[in-house]
């Protein structure tokens, strides 16, 4: 084809195109009509119309579809972000203000101005929302990103710890760090106040321990007005803290996670902390925490990589020490009160105890005795106690030419002995003997009740009641060797105004750990063909008197703590056991009336729910839109202490039927520990002891009829040193539950 006849062909092309355009335009009316609604006369260049009114004559054959213009939306959700975030510093900042009736009232005023604004807005919404619709065909892209809202709180868990949640303004904060260290700090010591004071004032400091602050507005917020008036919610806060933590090995981490599992299992959510105390009692390992600095004593061949550098402060060595003795307690509370196998063994732990409370505040170094943590392997039946340790208790004492000896009692005497450096208790304090106490139980639960025994075994029995003996008579032991400091003013000459928190749960825990000892000597199971060979008087003796003397150091621990200071989690499981174990005395024992005791623990547990849950229980006061949705979500779930006062009161219902048995040792399934309310009305719950007692009861027939009652004549016999034996520890006016401080200072 020549180049003539192509350009021809263009030519004709576009004669074609703008003859049609053309064709296409003069149907159309000018903007100027279409707007005014006015038939247009299509003259060109101008129409009758524009040439009236002088406007610009427009033809336009494509017309823009009807709708929003792109971004409308967008603008609309920010504007609505932008109006609740102003209304939520209108709500804190009267708050702030006095709680007079005239603050009230203007109060009132802003709150319904806002409400009024909110809701002309969410009538508004859905209109803009609805013709947004018809905006879809044209820019469907761009739409779909305006239409979806943008998240203002929470993100995803792989970036939740990008992140860092707001805190409150300074004041506030401040009242929340005062409020963790008055009413946290004592049950879980392990923060030096006045270092964390500098490092939180100390701006290159602020972000390495805005994860402890973080975990400190979790467990304090509720003890603090209007304290959680900032945008992020309990959970998010919570799950900002765990990725923070377990993204990297810190001590700062640890402490934190330390805070997060106590104020999980008080909450009543324990099936959230397991997971994290599992992951604590590994960390500490590879943290070498769990042995002590700069022993020589233990040389490795393969030393372990060092994960944090070695300091010479000693104040630092002992908040180190101090972390890891409360993921010890931990450890031991979630073996004791779940049955589960204790993480932290003797092949882990070789930690000097923590020194006084008094001594690290202000920052004086001494030394401290080890824990002797007791061998498993070595721990079986058959095996005496006094091998089972590989390193001296803190309440052994040294003879003279070095022989380790656990002080006994020979002929109503003690054995006199010269104390060691390496056991001597004077620069201990009362949080280094409730550690003992709680370590005791422990020793309690994995050497004596879960212990595996075959009940035809005669051998096998005789080990058994020996090794229930041996703690027996180590419980004793602790009690003796209390320091005279902490032993009963026989004179009564002075008065205590308040009783230290660390030494009464000790108390209470040794207690709680005699009637876990005996109730099954007192209680035998009928199945038992050596059970009338067993001192069960002397043993329910025991249950009893410790019960009672739980309910009364409760009651005047709770009359002398500060007004709505929170309780332990172990305090409320002793408390538990102790109104439990006088429940099955009344049942067990003829004659008995349930003592009065059981509805002091009852009403001691609701009490302490009451306290736990802070603020909450006050009456109603002006809060913000977060810190209303805050406690919204906390009251939807039963705290620890709630639900043991829930399942006492049901179990004493049940036992108003007189075929209802308890299962003396199945404390452990008693409580529902997850995070829903707790739901005991169930036949499954209420009646799985009582199929288990019946079964036992045919069983024992058999056995009864295979054994001979003669082989039980090599059993260990019961003297009357071991009945008359003062097992349990009474109040005495409260002298063995305090420290000669003033009330300002603690000993933790």
């Amino acid at each position: 084809m020549s180049e003539r006849s192509l350009s021809d062909l263009q030519t004709d092309v576009i004669e074609r195109t703008a003859k049609a355009s053309s064709t296409a335009s003069e149907g159309i009316a000018c903007n100027a009509c279409r707007k005014a609604k006015l038939r247009c006369s299509r003259d060109r260049p101008h129409c009758a119309y524009c040439r009236k009114t002088g406007f610009d004559c427009t033809y336009e054959s494509k017309r823009t579809k009807p709708g929003i213009k792109a971004g409308a939306i967008e603008i609309v959700h920010r504007r609505l972000d932008e109006l609740e975030r102003r209304i939520d510093e209108q709500a804190i900042n009267n708050a702030r203000r006095d709680h007079s009736s005239r603050d009230a009232s203007i109060h009132g005023t802003s709150d319904s101005g806002a409400n009024k604004i909110l809701a002309l807005l969410a009538e508004e919404l859905p209109k803009l929302v609805n013709s947004s619709q018809s905006q879809v065909t044209s820019t469907p892209e761009h739409s779909q990103r305006s239409t979806k809202r943008r998240r203002t709180g929470g993100a995803d868990a792989s970036d939740a710890s990008d992140h860092i949640p707001s805190l409150p303004e300074s004041r506030d904060l401040e009242a929340v760090v005062t409020n963790y260290f008055f009413h946290i700090h004592p049950w879980i010591p392990m923060i030096h106040q006045a270092r964390f004071i500098q490092r939180l004032e100390d701006p290159s400091q602020r972000t390495q321990i805005m994860v402890i602050i973080q975990a400190m507005m979790l467990a304090a917020c509720k003890y603090v007005p209007n304290a959680w008036s900032h945008a992020q919610t309990p959970p998010e806060i919570r799950r900002w803290v765990i990725c923070t933590a377990m993204d990297s090995m810190s001590i700062e981490g640890q402490q934190a996670l330390v805070i997060l599992a106590f104020n999980d299992i008080g909450s009543g959510n324990a099936t959230k902390a397991w997971s994290i105390i599992g992951s604590l009692t590994r960390t500490v390992e590879y943290l070498q925490l769990a042995q002590e600095q700069g022993d020589g004593r233990r040389r490795l061949f393969s030393r372990p990589y060092p994960t944090l550098s070695p300091t010479d402060n000693w104040t630092e060595v002992e908040e180190r020490r101090r972390v890891f003795w409360n993921v010890f307690l931990l450890d031991r509370f979630c073996s004791v009160t779940m049955g589960w196998n204790t993480s932290l063994t003797s092949d882990d732990v070789f930690r000097r105890l923590p020194c006084d409370g008094h001594l690290w505040r202000k920052e004086k170094p001494v030394l401290t005795p080890y824990l002797g943590i007791w061998d498993k392997a070595k721990g079986r039946l058959g095996n005496p106690i006094s091998s089972v340790s590989r390193y001296p208790s803190p309440t052994q004492m040294t003879t003279r030419n070095g022989e380790d000896h656990v002080q006994m009692m020979d002929n109503n005497h003690l054995i006199t002995t010269v104390p060691d450096p390496e056991t001597d208790m004077s620069n201990v304090g009362a949080f280094a003997y409730n550690i003992e106490a709680t370590e005791s139980m422990s020793r309690v639960t994995s050497y004596f009740l879960q212990q595996n025994i075959n009940v035809r075994d005669n051998h096998e029995i005789g080990a058994w009641l020996t090794r229930f003996k041996e703690l027996d008579l180590r419980l004793v032991h602790w009690k003796l060797l209390l320091p005279q400091k902490w032993k009963a003013n026989p004179n009564l000459t002075r008065h205590v105004p308040l009783m230290d928190p660390n030494l009464t749960t000790a108390h209470v825990t040794h207690n709680a750990s005699m009637i876990l000892l005996h109730q099954p000597i007192a209680y035998p199971p009928l199945h038992w063909a050596f059970r009338k060979r067993l001192p069960s008087t002397c043993s329910a003796e025991a249950c009893y008197l410790a019960g009672i003397e739980i309910a009364t150091i409760t009651e005047k621990y709770l009359g002398k703590s500060p007004l709505g200071s929170p309780i332990g989690i172990q305090f409320a499981f002793c408390l538990f056991i102790a109104a439990r174990v006088l429940l099955i005395h009344s049942r067990y024992t003829p004659g008995i009336l349930l003592p009065p005791e059981f509805w002091s623990l009852h009403q001691s547990l609701k009490e302490m729910s009451r306290r736990w849950r802070g603020l909450e229980t006050l009456p109603a006061s002006p809060v913000s839109i977060n810190e209303s949705r805050r406690q919204h979500q906390l009251s939807s779930t039963e705290d620890l202490f709630a639900k043991y006062a829930t399942r006492l009161k049901n179990l004493y219902d049940l036992c108003q039927d007189e075929t209802y048995q308890l299962d003396v040792v199945d404390y452990t399934n008693e409580i529902n520990h997850s995070s829903g309310e707790a739901d005991f009305g169930t036949n499954s719950w209420s009646n799985m002891a009582h199929d288990t007692t019946l079964q036992d009861y045919h069983v024992s027939q058999a056995l009864v009829s295979d054994l001979d009652t003669s082989d039980y004549a090599t059993i260990p016999l019961l003297d009357q040193t071991f009945m008359d034996m003062d097992r349990v520890i009474a109040f005495d006016d409260g002298s063995m539950f305090t420290v000669d401080l003033d009330p300002n200072n603690t000993t933790w």
